[in-house]
């Protein structure tokens, strides 16, 4: 938010990689509280996050899940 404010460029998106890892799991969930609010004051439509926390994931409003779309992948190519 605080480059946004910045730069004066408009963002849609914010994209995060594991930023939450080194969290403790009541923390974890106060990060995701604390993800929706910033969506939410910074007028953003959307976040894709990558987590290997399955309680986030399943807080997230969609989820891509690549290992699923691997598998299905090996069963067409069969």
């Amino acid at each position: 938010m605080y480059l946004a404010q910045n730069s004066g460029q408009r963002y849609e998106t914010l994209f995060s990689d594991e930023a939450d890892g080194s969290l403790d799991a009541e923390r974890k969930r106060m990060f995701m509280a604390m993800k929706r609010e910033v969506l939410r004051l910074g007028g953003y439509g959307r976040e894709f996050f990558i987590s290997q926390t399955p309680e986030l994931t399943e807080m997230a409003d969609a989820v891509i899940d690549l290992d699923a779309m691997r598998e299905r992948e090996g069963m067409v190519s069969c």
